[in-house]
């Protein structure tokens, strides 16, 4: 693996979707308020629920077999079954939702015709783009890949701004511009796609005579493991919300989501630069190669990654006043306390999804399973209990931290059975090393915080320095995997 123009592709086109990802958090955040955010977040929870239980799997299916369906020329045939799945599923989740609304109350702030259209066409629409542009960057058409993520993100903001402005529909203008621009251009990769790709359709009446017993079961032995672990992985990092509205109310779960979707967007922007440079050439490379050589994939794979998410963690934990001063309204400017825990839950979650990668390299998705279970029992379990406390605020990040070091605690030593990895802790040693400048800015924090352009002016230079150390970080892993 070396650096080169498709690294630069990805690295650029995430640096512009940074920019549009701050002006996002800041224009949500000024024109909706601590409630609405809260109704946001509780929707987006029902919605993710069909997608990490049901979809998810599939899609991870998906990602393994792509280089194998571009080889064979089954590229559309695929995504034309997979789609017709995912009609299903999104059809299921209005009957799930309608239970969810009338009965439980949930998402009772959005009209019920609303909250069943936008949960139908959050699942069926927003699974294909997600499933058809990032497909293109597995198979190495970078550019394309990166000009429609970025005219995605684009399109949110455009229309999210010019909805609440125009409609005044609050929560449901915002989630509805997230709707339209991901149909806009899910259709528009879905074009590209097939004249890259160069696959032809088979036809419906060919494909349904494709499906085998045989087929079946060899996807749901893959699958079915995979989508238990994501239930629970679901329940983890989003269901436990359903507990604070109900116990405490969507103002603080405003409050508490605006904080962890902070630390959650910087922690995909620099998961996903990693993931979509790395990822394409690990599974491109374990497609032919025997055990041995598939151990020193993932081992390589795994110590240029995981040293640069602890870099990224240490950065935002000391870097966080500046900003949530930067990326917030005013009047969200406490949530940085809990940008802070969120960054360690993401780095937990980020290190148990690499580990994770075992299980589909090898196709042995079993073990994946319990390191969720548990994980997301004490996650609820806390979260209950803390909401019943008086210090809530106190105890509740706390508590999501901990499930996430208990799941990735048990998913190392479930995969490493798996797969007989090695981490570098010298690399580790090292990214906390070249951390340790960011800590004397924590507190200086303290004077500064209040002044806008400071905080900008040392994001930008600390930024730079951060962006440094994860260059040094990947050119030294790779000289230490080539050694």
């Amino acid at each position: 693996m070396y650096l080169d123009k498709d690294f630069l592709t990805i690295f650029i086109g995430k640096i512009l979707q940074v920019v549009i990802m701050v002006a996002i958090i800041k224009v949500s955040t000024m024109l909706l308020s601590p409630a609405e955010m809260g109704n946001i977040y509780i929707f987006l929870t029902i919605q993710t629920f069909f997608v990490f239980t049901f979809i998810s799997p599939i899609g991870q299916y998906i990602n393994r077999k792509t280089h194998i369906w571009d080889n064979d020329n089954k590229i559309i045939d695929n995504l034309f079954l997979f789609t017709l799945y995912t009609f299903i599923i999104s059809f299921m989740s209005i009957v799930v939702g309608f239970v969810l609304y009338d009965i439980f109350g949930i998402s009772n702030d959005i009209s019920f015709s609303g909250f069943l259209i936008l949960l139908f066409g959050f699942t069926l629409f927003l699974t294909m783009n997600k499933t058809i542009i990032p497909m293109l960057n597995m198979l190495h058409y970078r550019i394309s890949f990166t000009v429609l993520t970025i005219f995605t993100s684009v399109g949110i903001l455009v229309f999210g701004y010019l909805f609440i402005k125009i409609f005044e529909a609050g929560s449901v203008a915002w989630l509805s511009s997230i709707l339209l621009s991901n149909i806009i251009f899910l259709f528009v990769g879905y074009i590209v796609l097939i004249k890259k790709a160069k696959n032809r359709f088979s036809g419906i009446v060919s494909n349904f005579q494709n499906i085998s017993i045989f087929k079946i079961k060899y996807i749901l032995k893959i699958v079915l493991p995979i989508s238990l672990a994501t239930l629970f992985m679901w329940t983890q990092n989003s269901g436990y919300r359903i507990i604070i509205e109900q116990n405490i109310g969507l103002e603080f779960l405003g409050f508490l989501g605006v904080g962890l979707a902070v630390s959650g967007q910087i922690a995909s922007t620099i998961e996903s630069i990693v993931s979509q440079y790395l990822t394409p050439i690990y599974y491109k490379k374990i497609t032919v190669q025997n055990f041995d050589e598939r151990i020193d994939s993932f081992n390589e794979l795994l110590n240029i990654t995981l040293p640069i998410y602890f870099l990224l963690a240490l950065y935002v934990s000391f870097l966080s006043p500046y900003i949530i001063n930067i990326l917030v309204d005013e009047k969200y400017s406490s949530v940085y306390i809990f940008t802070i825990y969120g960054i360690w839950l993401e780095f937990f979650r980020m290190t148990s999804n690499l580990f994770y990668t075992v299980s589909l390299s090898e196709l042995n998705t079993k073990k994946i399973i319990l390191p969720y279970i548990l994980g997301s029992f004490i996650t609820l379990f806390g979260i209950y209990l803390a909401s019943k406390n008086m210090n809530y605020e106190f105890f509740m990040p706390i508590v999501l931290v901990l499930g996430g070091i208990v799941t990735m605690i048990l998913m190392y030593f479930s995969m490493i059975k798996v797969l007989p990895f090695k981490i570098n802790f010298k690399m580790m040693l090292i990214s906390l090393l070249i951390s340790t400048p960011y800590s004397l800015l924590y507190y200086y924090a303290n004077w500064i915080n209040s002044i806008y352009l400071s905080s900008y002016i040392i994001i930008l230079l600390t930024g730079l320095y951060f962006l440094g150390t994860i260059y040094f970080i990947y050119r030294k892993g790779l000289n230490s995997a080539n050694n």
